[in-house]
């Protein structure tokens, strides 16, 4: 009797020291791990502040855990926007992003079990030369647990591996896109525009868009109209056989009656569009046609209509195709 006294007063002093010794330990802890992309700050940017691209370079992802379900809810790369999950390996948790900077931070509140278990996260883009030195960091207050104090002394151990999974999948996928046009999922709202439809080929589109650019600005000049934004295409069909296509070209205007001949009034309604920034000659925009159709897989998106052409540059007064503007728009769901 008086040993198993004695080995309960032993155990009693032992998580006695354990206790004061968790005091002595570190309140707070930190994870960071770090590594250099070959790729501007924006590609990071741009796979990091939305949600909907995690998957594709974060671990914990349904290669790992099928049974589970991600579910976002906000518009991306806004304060407010979670990312919530539930599988059998991953457990139950969700993000909520905090703070944003374009091609700088990405900061969210991270929790796992519902709630019990809280910290704060960031992604920190910093530009070097031709490449960009990428963090990431997670940040916690173990409180007065004891328990939580030692397991704080793991922490780097736990996440760690992960952090630097995660960051080797990141460059792998950024390096790949740095050529990539920019590319932002915006709302374009309802036009009138005066519009001709007409098809061309590969030998004829300068001179079957000129014509009809041509028409149209001569009926808004007839018509006294004020121009209201830039010229644009629509395609209507599309060979990739023959590579021509039938177009609505069209340029928006404040407000139009009736159209005359060729040139028809058009009221295009607002729609939700992924929009890629492309800078170029005309013919060679085939490869930004691909870039967003990925895109929009890889997002989980629906492409809803025909795609879009805006011409921001006025080939007449730039003569560098190189620096030729040109916004090509899927409209989407």
């Amino acid at each position: 009797m008086k040993t198993i006294v004695k080995i309960f007063y032993w155990l009693v002093g032992i998580l006695a020291v354990l206790v004061l010794i968790s005091f002595l330990l570190p309140k707070m802890y930190k994870v960071e791990k770090s590594l250099f992309i070959k790729a501007h700050p924006d590609v990071v940017y741009r796979l990091t502040s939305n949600f909907q691209q995690w998957h594709l370079w974060v671990p914990w992802t349904k290669e790992i855990d099928t049974t589970a379900v991600f579910v976002m809810t906000g518009p991306t790369a806004q304060v407010g926007t979670s990312w919530r999950w539930n599988g059998k390996i991953l457990g139950n948790g969700e993000m909520t992003l905090t703070n944003v900077v374009q091609d700088q931070l990405v900061a969210y509140d991270l929790e796992f079990n519902h709630g019990k278990y809280r910290s704060k996260g960031k992604i920190v883009m910093e530009s070097k030369g031709d490449s960009s030195k990428v963090s990431w960091i997670d940040e916690g207050d173990l409180g007065y647990n004891p328990i939580s104090r030692f397991m704080g002394l793991f922490m780097d151990r736990m996440m760690g591996p992960d952090f630097v999974k995660g960051l080797a999948k990141l460059k792998t996928v950024s390096e790949s896109r740095a050529g990539w046009p920019k590319i932002e999922e915006v709302t374009m709202g309802k036009q009138v525009a005066l519009v001709i439809c007409d098809s061309a080929g590969p030998k004829t589109y300068s001179m079957v868009m000129g014509r009809a650019y041509g028409e149209i600005m001569s009926f808004i000049r007839s018509n006294k109209l004020k121009v209201t934004g830039p010229p644009f295409s629509v395609t209507v069909k599309w060979d990739s056989v023959t590579m021509s296509s039938t177009m609505d070209m069209g340029i928006p205007v404040e407000k139009a009656g009736n159209g005359k001949g060729r040139v028809q009034v058009r009221n295009f309604p607002e729609q939700k569009v992924v929009l890629a920034h492309y800078f170029g000659p005309y013919e060679k925009t085939g490869t930004t046609y691909h870039v967003l159709e990925q895109y929009i897989k890889e997002n989980d998106e629906v492409i809803t209509g025909a795609p879009r052409e805006v011409y921001i540059t006025d080939p007449m007064n730039e003569k560098d195709t190189l620096k030729w503007a040109t916004n090509i728009a899927f409209p989407v769901k």
